[in-house]
């Protein structure tokens, strides 16, 4: 069964200010404060607009295309996977240069996809499959993401104090911890709907 707790974790993990501060951060170090605090005010209207048009809108063009709950979760699985690896070897690549900047950064890169991920994409559409029919589980996913939204907002007003605090590197240290447990995460979503299609059984000893 999923639980509110697992929405939010799995949210917290794909939409969430864990991956979105230090990349905020180091998107706006060079901005003066007042711009980067309208590019985050921005960037979260923009990410907020693109996460209730795929749990309000997109949800149906899924079911149109016939695609089951048991699917949409091993492709979350998949994709929480690979995410999970991209993170984990960051640390052994050399640091990228500098993207070069473009014309609505508030919609690409930040809403796209530093806030809102493919990953979490699949975690929108596969709650709120879920969800279907259960008015009050659909709002609570909807709040859920909104508060995940919030939670980004604040984050990403207090970035440069976060990362002061806490340093850039440890807060990699901190992302790097979270995308082992969602690999964890990712593995279990796809051994429990290959149970469920009967395509994975555990031995009984």
């Amino acid at each position: 069964m999923i639980t509110p707790i697992f929405v939010f974790t799995i949210f917290m993990l794909t939409l969430g200010p864990i991956k979105t501060v230090p990349g905020f951060y180091a998107m706006t170090k060079d901005l003066d404060a007042k711009a980067a605090r309208a590019l985050a005010i921005r960037g979260t209207l923009v990410a907020t607009a693109i996460s209730l048009l795929v749990a309000l809108v997109m949800r149906g063009t899924a079911a149109a295309w016939q695609v089951s709950l048991d699917e949409l979760r091993i492709a979350g699985g998949i994709l929480l996977f690979i995410a999970s690896r991209n993170m984990i070897e960051q640390f052994n690549r050399p640091s990228s240069p500098p993207a070069a900047p473009t014309p609505h950064p508030a919609v690409t890169p930040l809403a796209i996809p530093i806030i809102v991920t493919p990953w979490g994409v699949v975690a929108i559409l596969l709650f709120m499959g879920v969800a279907a029919g259960d008015p009050a589980r659909i709002a609570a996913v909807i709040g859920m993401l909104l508060a995940i939204m919030v939670l980004n907002l604040v984050g990403m007003l207090l970035a440069r104090k976060i990362i002061g605090l806490v340093g850039f590197v440890t807060f990699q240290v901190i992302g790097w911890v979270f995308a082992v447990l969602q690999a964890g995460l990712a593995v279990e979503a796809v051994v429990v709907s290959l149970r469920h299609l009967g395509l994975f059984r555990l031995g009984t000893g």
